[in-house]
């Protein structure tokens, strides 16, 4: 790693620094790991969105795409994705039940400098999003524009410090190297004591072992280096450990994201964090690699949802996204929204009990009118989960039975915006916001 201010300060804290060479001895990793909060909220614009870890209802969280850089409308061809796409990503997002928090789409506009895209991008965030937001900055230099946003929008340094409504991604070149810019990610944010969660992107057979055991091992190591680092820096920071593993078709050498044996390998980093160290890990937790709305999408993002909810993840990333997570659509949002909720229903589990048994009614028998008319169907039959956008029987004055999935989720769409889109910021605090963004453009842009 290249990054004198962050070595210099690595070293001081008991590291092995030899030119770009750091080495972390063993007491350090322990003492570092030692101090990662086990609880810790993550905060929202408005706090009924907050984040409490562990989750109170041993239930987990999730997240829109981070990274994809086109936007597939629910009308007209596939583009990069502009400001007013992520106007609409947002305003979706603080209406999706199941999705606890939005991550910046990496948009390219070209109304605006493409240097300071980011910060932009930001901006629309502040504006529109009630819920906690998670960050990738485009380059070192932008980092700190960022952060000082964020800030302006909380009223300054030490009530974001106190209340941070945002978080940081940060990723390793596979194997245990880190680009200038996300040692700057981690060394910012650590200064400023905002979240951070350290993410690994290896690619299995292509960057990494091609089996799943060793890819997980390499994702481990790059998110615990970055782990040690952040607690050396700023002790007691919450952290949340993120490999986002990928593999690489070794007939096409095409990327995947949703093929089984990654999926085994998201969840052996899963038990190493949340079992092995106590840490709250963070993964995808939906997406495809198709490139359409098919069956294929469907069943990828389903089995995929299934398979991590029921694995100890915190956390379950990449609502919306599809074609590997190069693209996000509004309707495969919508539609991850009720994949979440099952799944959520699926990790809550059962009580078992002599009232959840209707034991004593078992004992009994049941009369002629069967269990309809039981008082304990009286008392549980709202327990179960009824999925808003399946089809569940015929309905009196209701013709339902023709229409799709996505055409409930294409209703759902009509639906929301049509609702005004909110304003997160009065105009003094906007004013300041926009002073910050105007000056990283002209900063970032020469111009």
């Amino acid at each position: 790693m290249d990054h004198p201010r962050m070595k210099e300060e690595l070293a001081q804290a008991g590291c092995l620094v030899n030119g770009d060479n750091i080495r972390f001895p063993k007491e350090l990793i322990e003492k570092a790991i030692s101090t990662v909060p086990r609880e810790f909220t993550l905060y929202a614009p408005d706090e009924a969105y907050d984040l409490q870890f562990p989750h109170p209802e041993g239930k987990f969280y999730t997240r829109t795409c981070t990274g994809a850089p086109n936007y597939l409308p629910v009308e007209g061809p596939k583009h990069y994705i502009t400001l007013n796409d992520t106007t609409e990503w947002f305003h979706l997002v603080n209406e999706m039940e199941n999705v606890s928090y939005v991550a910046l789409p990496s948009s390219c506009d070209e109304s605006v400098p493409g240097e300071a895209i980011d910060v932009f991008t930001l901006e629309k965030a502040l504006q529109i999003s009630k819920k906690h937001i998670w960050i990738q900055p485009y380059e070192a230099k932008n980092t700190k524009y960022l952060i000082d946003m964020c800030a302006a929008a909380v009223g300054g340094p030490d009530k974001l410090r106190q209340r941070p409504i945002c978080s940081f991604i940060s990723c390793s070149v596979p194997v245990s190297k880190f680009k200038y810019m996300d040692a700057e990610i981690l060394y910012e944010c650590a200064k400023a004591g905002i979240p951070v969660q350290p993410c690994a992107l290896p690619t299995a057979g292509a960057n990494t072992p091609v089996t799943a055991q060793g890819t997980a091992l390499a994702a481990c190591t790059d998110v615990l280096a970055q782990i040690v680092m952040l607690q050396l820096l700023r002790p007691g920071l919450p952290v949340i450990a993120t490999p986002l593993l990928f593999s690489m078709d070794m007939q096409t050498t095409y990327t995947l994201q949703s093929n089984t044996e990654i999926t085994f390998a998201r969840l052996i980093c899963m038990q190493a964090f949340e079992q092995g160290y106590g840490i709250p890990g963070h993964s995808y937790g939906t997406g495809t690699d198709s490139m359409t709305l098919d069956g294929q999408n469907m069943i990828e993002r389903t089995s995929l949802t299934h398979m991590m909810a029921m694995s100890d993840a915190s956390v379950l990333g990449g609502a919306g996204q599809m074609e590997t997570a190069k693209t996000i659509n509004p309707l495969a949002l919508i539609i991850d929204n009720e994949i979440f909720g099952i799944a959520q229903r699926l990790r809550s589990g059962l009580a078992v009990n002599d009232e959840t048994l209707d034991f004593e009614e078992l004992l009994e028998g049941d009369d002629e009118d069967g269990y309809m008319m039981s008082d304990h169907t009286l008392d549980h039959f709202r327990d179960a989960h009824r999925p808003k956008l399946f089809y569940k029987g015929f309905l009196r004055g209701v013709n339902d039975e023709e229409k799709t999935i996505l055409d409930r989720a294409r209703e759902t769409y009509d639906a929301i915006m049509e609702k005004p889109i909110p304003h997160m910021m009065d105009d003094e605090t906007e004013k300041k916001v926009h002073e910050i963004v105007l000056q990283a453009a002209a900063d970032l842009s020469g111009k």
